[in-house]
């Protein structure tokens, strides 16, 4: 009699396997190519042209209004408006690309947290918890711009420039922790023609804020540039001007001193001032100042240039 044979071993169970990487859907690619479109519609050309033109515009506009003088008035080319366009958009630009990085480093950080906690199949993980931090951010950042663009005034919003940002910040912040919630249960929260909407919107919203606190730098800078010129004035050359008639309102500074004789014949100018300083010249006129000028206190006189009027420029030591 023979022994029963040994039951056959069993096969090792199959490893389970890996979790794929979720595939892409429509809505990772569909506002890509919408903000690619519109960047290629507009060209890096145009829109870099249109913002130096943009920011020398208002900080132009800032500098010599803050002598009383408006910008239209001033005569100033395109070419010099992009110029001075220069100067401002640099500190803008660095702080736009440091941003940047810091939403780069952010982001990653994200990606591995979600990363970790897919491999720990944790319910309690804290991707949940930044996704929470992330919209509670956010939705405090829109109030305080709601606050700033309805309840305070433009004073305070130009001062600190807190309203821009967190317009520019609140809604963006409130997406990205929709965004965390929606890739760490696997599935979106959004519908997808809703979520690619709301998306749109944030884009936008972040484009205007940084626009505006763009805007209240330029101006902020062009202020700045109009104190340090009122500060430096005593240091520009000497305008003599000599002139057939009297001037009107002579202001604080400045000497009058008559060239010969009330009766006098063949002497063309018969007046002459000193003490003047050159704020500008453009447009065919002249903008004068003088070294004490002090705002809310002193004129700026316009000149234009013409046979009733001599100008002489004495240099200071």
């Amino acid at each position: 009699m023979t022994a029963p044979e040994p039951p056959p071993p069993h096969a090792p169970e199959p490893a389970p396997a890996p979790t794929p990487a979720p595939e892409p859907t429509a809505e990772d690619h569909a506002v890509p190519a919408r903000v690619r479109r519109l960047a290629e519609a507009l060209g890096p050309a145009t829109l870099a042209t249109a913002l130096l033109f943009y920011f020398g515009y208002v900080a132009t506009r800032a500098r010599y209004d803050y002598f009383g003088v408006p910008v239209d008035m001033t005569g100033r080319s395109n070419q010099d408006l992009m110029l001075d366009g220069l100067e401002v958009v640099f500190v803008p630009a660095s702080m736009i690309f440091l941003g940047f990085m810091a939403l780069v480093g952010v982001h990653a950080l994200v990606l591995w947290v979600l990363s970790r906690d897919a491999d720990a199949r944790n319910d309690t993980s804290a991707a949940a918890f930044l996704a929470y931090c992330f919209v509670l951010v956010g939705v405090l950042l829109i109030g305080r711009a709601l606050i700033g663009i309805f309840v305070q005034g433009s004073e305070v919003s130009v001062v600190i420039g807190a309203t821009p940002l967190s317009l520019a910040f609140g809604p963006a912040a409130v997406a990205y922790g929709i965004w965390i919630h929606g890739r760490r249960r696997g599935r979106p929260v959004l519908p997808l023609s809703l979520a690619r909407n709301g998306v749109m919107c944030t884009i936008a919203l972040g484009v205007a804020g940084l626009f505006w606190a763009s805007t209240q730098l330029a101006w902020a800078y062009g202020t700045g540039r109009g104190e340090q010129d009122a500060e430096a004035l005593a240091d520009r050359p000497e305008v003599v001007v000599d002139t057939k008639e009297p001037l009107d309102g002579v202001p604080t500074g400045v000497t009058q001193v008559r060239l010969g004789t009330a009766g006098e014949s063949g002497r063309t100018y018969h007046h002459r001032y000193r003490g003047f300083r050159v704020l500008m010249t453009s447009g065919g006129r002249l903008f004068l100042v003088t070294p004490q000028w002090r705002l809310g206190r002193d004129q700026t006189v316009v000149l234009p240039y013409g046979d009733d009027i001599r100008v002489q420029l004495m240099p200071q030591p």
